[in-house]
């Protein structure tokens, strides 16, 4: 699949701070990582920590940034703060930023159809694209969400991140995502869980139908929770979507 890219998210070792985190993933093979704002240990943002120390993180275990998730757009959220975060992932050489909506209310869709109004150009200028993220329970939660937000919105910078294991929550298909908006896919972060538990839905169909649709973004492994072997787990995650990224090669 030319052009689709593997990365890890920091949200796979939740525990760790940031030079911990970038060391393990590191280990593990991969060339880029996923961070956040908030929601790890590892967290940056221009209020957490200059960009350039996290570049010299990044330089010193050779990895890049595939994409920065920035604060949630809700009812009363900055606009300043959120352009701030959009400039320091410009600053590090993110191409990508996600955001993720607020409560399922009319307001929050107000907020965040306004938010995004003013933010899409400015992430356009800034070399960027801004990206919904839906996640379950949150005021982009479903297929008429999304539909909402892009009939509403037509900003080249606009597009999406595809949240699997999220969309699997709301017992929404990841395939029927998939099929809606295909140009506008930017990531899919897809859980890999291994050894007796299950995904409920076929991966390998997943990327491999954005593929053939014209996807070239990134694959983020998404997987919460602890794992017994850290080091052994971000390994056979990695190993499982580079079997569907080249099947030929393993």
């Amino acid at each position: 699949m030319a052009g689709v890219a593997l990365s890890c998210s920091t949200n796979c070792v939740p525990d760790l701070n940031r030079a911990q985190a970038l060391k393990a993933i590191a280990d593990a093979g991969y060339c880029f990582v996923e961070a956040y704002c908030d929601r790890t240990q590892s967290r940056i943002g221009p209020s957490v920590v200059f960009a350039e120390q996290v570049l010299d993180d990044l330089a010193h275990f050779g990895l890049a940034l595939s994409g920065l998730n920035i604060s949630d757009i809700t009812v009363g959220c900055s606009l300043t703060g959120l352009k701030l975060e959009i400039d320091y992932a410009a600053s590090l050489g993110a191409k990508n930023v996600n955001v993720r909506g607020g409560h399922r209310t009319e307001r929050d869709m107000n907020a965040l159809l306004n938010c995004l109004k003013v933010l899409s150009p400015f992430a356009l200028s800034r070399g960027v694209n801004i990206n919904i993220r839906n996640s379950h329970g949150n005021r982009v939660e479903t297929l008429d969400d999304i539909r909402a937000v892009f009939s509403m919105l037509n900003a080249p910078a606009l597009g999406m991140a595809l949240d699997a294991g999220q969309f699997w929550s709301s017992k929404i298909s990841p395939l029927d995502a998939s099929a809606l908006f295909p140009e506008r896919t930017r990531s899919i972060y897809t859980p890999v869980q291994l050894g007796r538990a299950t995904v409920g839905f076929d991966q390998a169909a997943l990327i491999s139908g954005l593929a053939g649709k014209g996807f070239d973004g990134f694959v983020v492994v998404e997987q919460e929770g602890r794992a017994h072997n850290l080091a052994r787990h971000l390994k056979e995650m990695r190993l499982f979507i580079e079997g569907i990224l080249r099947p030929d090669a393993t």
